[in-house]
């Protein structure tokens, strides 16, 4: 190419617009065009458990990242590929009835350059999504915006250093710290930094979706209601702590030991059951 591009970067580029070009064809066919409808009307939806209305079938979340910030992907010794613990989750959540679709590999996300600002505001992480998100929702689908980035989320308390995650209320976007996630990485045990990433991913995008009284009601008491939208059990991955970087690896090394599949509890799942009718 005339401006330098080597052969591997453009051919991760046209993985990225096939995969961009297959995710909205897996949103709107069938389905008309964008906007309204099932998915709950627009975008930024109110009230994040419209997802789970039956003309809702098609789910997608969209993965950019910082330069240098990509999440972990491919293969884990003994348990898998590295994004089986979302895509599994996710899935379960929906009772297996939907369609969904999640870039396992580094090719079918973006890469949006570097990010300067260290300290990232909800305001901050709002425009960056602005500019860069591709998908929105449209008739029978819903999108998820996922952002991979460096430094610390800060708000009106000030920089957060250990926030390894956030969810942006009902605006389906979600920001994932790269710098804190590494924090979390345990010698003794290498897969765990990979599985505090997909289980703080898995955490947020439980928010996103409503769970715990973010619009999924609970069907039994289990909301922590001193800190949100939170589960009570520590077990569980939606418990208020798992949002932090050491409680996060304490969660993570258990999922490693016990070699867990769903990190939800049967109390969050039971909410979503009564949605979905369960599995």
């Amino acid at each position: 190419m005339c401006d330098g591009t080597t052969f591997a970067a453009a051919r991760a580029t046209t993985l990225v617009v096939m995969y961009r070009i297959l995710a909205v064809v897996a949103m709107l066919a069938a389905c008309g065009s964008p906007g309204g409808g099932g998915g709950g009307g627009g975008d930024d939806t109110p009230d994040p458990a419209t997802v789970f209305d039956p003309s809702v079938t098609r789910v997608v979340i969209e993965i950019d990242f910082e330069d240098g910030q990509e999440p972990f992907t491919g293969p884990i010794l003994g348990f898998g590929d590295t994004m089986d613990v979302t895509v599994t989750n996710i899935d379960r959540v929906f009772a297996g009835k939907k369609q969904l679709t999640i870039p396992r590999v580094v090719g079918a996300m973006e890469n949006i350059g570097a990010v300067a600002d260290e300290e990232l505001t909800s305001a901050d992480l709002l425009a960056l999504s602005n500019a860069h998100r591709d998908l929105r929702d449209g008739t029978g689908g819903k999108s998820y915006y996922v952002l991979f980035v460096g430094g610390h989320f800060a708000d009106g308390g000030g920089v957060r250093p250990t926030v390894l995650g956030v969810s942006l209320g009902g605006t389906g976007v979600i920001a994932m710290f790269k710098d804190v996630i590494r924090t979390t990485s345990v010698p003794a045990f290498p897969n765990v930094v990979r599985f505090v990433e997909q289980s703080t991913l898995v955490h947020e995008l439980g928010h996103a979706i409503g769970l715990v009284g973010n619009g999924v009601e609970p069907t039994v008491d289990h909301k922590d209601t001193e800190h949100g939208a939170h589960c009570t059990n520590d077990a569980c991955v939606m418990y208020y702590l798992n949002e932090g970087a050491s409680d996060a690896a304490a969660f993570a090394q258990k999922y490693v030991l016990a070699g867990n599949t769903i990190l939800f509890d049967g109390a969050c799942l039971g909410d979503v059951d009564a949605l979905t009718g369960g599995p």
